[in-house]
Parts: C-alpha cells; structure tokens; sequence
C-alpha cells in the first residue's frame, strides 16, 4: 500500500491541534455553569493537553521523515481522533447542558466522541504491534492486526447504536440507538470483544519477546519505548494509591505525551543511543527521592517528638531535617549512582574501573614496551575487539 503524500502530514496535524484547542475553548466558556464537563479544566488535565498536541505534532515530524513508516501517520491519526472526541464531548457539554439548547446537534456530538473514542483505543494497540518499523513483525503477524481492526469495528457498532447514555461522561440519550437490537448488538459486541482481547494481549505479550531478542539499532528502539510505558506505569501507580492528588493526574498525561516523543526518538534515531544514559539517571533519582523522601518524613516525625517541649519545635524539626537531607543528597546520590552501574550496567562499570586503575598505573610507566602491552590489555578488556595494532611514530633525530 503506497505511503500518504508527505505534505499531508503538517496541515492534518494543524487540523488536530485546532480541534483541540477549540474544544478547550468551549470547555472554558462552560466554566460557571455547572456542566458535567467543567472539571475538565484544571492542574490535572494539563498533561492530558500536552499529549494532545505531542500525538499530532511527533505524528507529522515522522511522516515528513519517514513517509514509509506508518506509525507517524498512526499518530497523526490518533491526534485527529483526540481532537475530534474533545470538540465533540466539549459542544454536546456546552449545548446540552450550560442553557444553550438553541445550539444544534448537541446529542449527535456526543454521538460522534463516542465512536472515535474507540477508534482512539485501538491506535494505540497498532502502535504496539507496528514499533519500529510501521509493519507487522512478519506476515503471520496480519492477522493480529485484522483482528484489532475488526474487534474494534464491533465495539464501535454496538456502542454507536446501543439505547441508552451514549457517552458515558455525559447523560446524553443514544440518538441513533435501534430500539428491539439490543440482543444483536450483544452478539456484535461480544463478537468484538472476542476478537480485540485476545490479539491485544498477543500484542503486548508478541512486543516483550521482541524485545527480549531484539539487537542493536532495534534494542535501542525498544529501550525508549519501555522506557517511556514504565514512566506511564508508575505514573498510574501513584494514582492508585493516591499519592500527589491532581498533580499524579497532570503527571500521567505528560507520561502519555512522553510515549510520541520517545517512538520518535525510536524512529528517527536522533540520540538515540542516549537512552542508557537516561534509563540510568531516571533510576538513580527514582531511587533517591525514595530513599530521601522516606528519610525526610522519618527526621521530622522523629524531630517533632524530640522538641515537642520546646516553642516552634515543629518547624524547628522542619529546618533541621531539609538541612540533614540537603547534606545527604550528594554522598547518597554517588552510592546509589554506584549501585545502579554495578547493577544493571556491570560491563560499562566494570569497564570505567579498568580504566580508572589503568590511569593511575600510567603516572607510574617509564618503559615503552611496558606501557603498550598494558594498554593493549585495557582495550582488550574494556572494548572487546576483534584485533588490536598500536601504531607509533618513529622519533625524529
């Protein structure tokens, strides 16, 4: 199937972002009058506004690039999906229920999030199955994608028209629903659900055991993507167990936002082999606000206790526990820094101490031959290559 014109790509992308920004728009001017979707404005929907921009936006940047590559349009189309479900659900919610039923069609806008809002589920599943190089792994692997493709057309036909609320964030009565079809669209959905659950999770677990005998280029590519899932995870984790309130949900849609910017790191392999050195610094500081935020509860609880009697012991032992922490954020931060690398680096760590040991043993060589065959040692064991030829120039008289 031949690749879309790569000049598409910026003015659909345009298109999604607008769509986007009117249905903020139209959420704000129903602030005040108690609409359902009123809450949709605030500190934790901002991370949800950033992803629907980076979807479009990374979208049309790979598809200029990589015209071949499906996953920049798959983005491109995800985007318009988003854009198209906010204007929608934020006119329904406008029209329907701040006082402006002079406003046309406001069910048929909720009508309308509904079925993209399915549609939007389904793309990230091929995003999945099609990582990195906007094909199935291999031609057993079309079905999977049919499969997807046609579980989420049955999904959509039995939520599209099923009686009943159509959207479920609004109480918007279905007004296409098809009185007396209830037990066909059950067979329909059910259908579907057969279809989509189970190439859905031979998707996700097919994406593990890519990676796991990935190599090279592609290893790298997979390394960001997970990277990027593992951030969303423990993104979700923290509003399971309600830690940071509004900020844990700011925090997931920025998680989801990173999913686009890390797949077009992947693809366009700009920086790419970066990603251990980032993998490597976002452990070591995930650690670290563990340990010193754990730390720092503990010295004020403690703090609190021993200058009860005093006057302002609590914010004594407020002061006193950020200094304690401030001191111990450097040291900590080199040990733990130490852990990681032995850890989950060993060969680079192992590779920095023959280095740092073949550095101090430098200062002490006085004898040429010596020297060469210590230094031919180190780049054998550090670099590991096939042969190693020292080239010296002769000294001049």
């Amino acid at each position: 199937m031949r690749a879309p014109s790569p000049r598409l790509a910026w003015p659909l992308a345009a298109l999604a972002v607008g769509l986007s920004l009117l249905g903020q728009l139209i959420l704000v001017l129903g602030i005040g009058v108690a609409t359902p979707l009123e809450d949709e404005i605030g500190l934790g929907q901002v991370g949800h506004y950033v992803a629907l921009y980076a979807f479009p936006l990374v979208g049309a940047l790979i598809a200029t690039r990589r015209p071949e590559n499906a996953i920049g349009w798959l983005f491109v189309a995800i985007g318009l999906c988003q854009g198209i479900t906010l204007a929608s659900a934020a006119y329904a919610d406008y029209a329907l229920f701040a006082g402006r039923a002079t406003l046309p069609a406001g069910a048929w806008a909720a009508w309308v999030a509904a079925g993209i809002d399915i549609v939007f589920i389904i793309g990230i599943f091929m995003l999945v199955l099609l990582f990195p190089s906007g094909r199935p792994p291999s031609p057993r692997w079309r079905w999977v994608l049919a499969a997807l493709l046609a579980g989420g057309l049955g999904l959509t036909l039995s939520t599209l028209l099923r009686t009943g609320h159509v959207f479920e964030p609004l109480p918007v009565e279905n007004p296409a629903g098809l009185e007396g079809a209830g037990t066909l669209l059950d067979v329909v959905g059910g259908i579907g659900a057969l279809l989509l659950v189970p190439a859905a999770t031979v998707t996700l677990l097919g994406a593990v055991v890519r990676f796991r005998r990935s190599r090279g280029v592609e290893r790298q590519q997979f390394k960001w993507f997970a990277l990027a899932v593992s951030v969303l995870f423990a993104c979700f984790l923290l509003t399971t167990f309600g830690v940071l309130g509004d900020v844990s949900y700011a925090l997931i849609g920025l998680a989801f936002a990173g999913i686009p910017v890390s797949v077009g790191i992947a693809i366009l392999r700009y920086r790419l082999y970066d990603i251990d050195r980032v993998i490597s610094r976002a452990l070591v500081y995930a650690a670290l606000t563990a340990i010193l935020g754990a730390a720092y509860v503990g010295l004020v609880l403690a703090g609190q206790a021993v200058f009860a009697s005093f006057a302002g012991g609590g914010d004594l032992a407020i002061a006193v526990s950020t200094l304690a922490v401030a001191a111990l954020f450097l040291p900590l931060r080199a040990r733990v820094q130490r852990f990681v690398d032995r850890r989950f680096y060993r060969r680079r760590y192992d590779a920095q101490r023959t280095l740092e040991a073949f550095g101090a043993r430098l200062r002490e060589h006085v004898e040429l031959d010596g020297l060469r065959r210590d230094l031919d040692g180190v780049v054998r064991e550090t670099m590991q290559p096939a042969h190693v030829a020292l080239w010296l120039p002769e000294a001049r008289p």
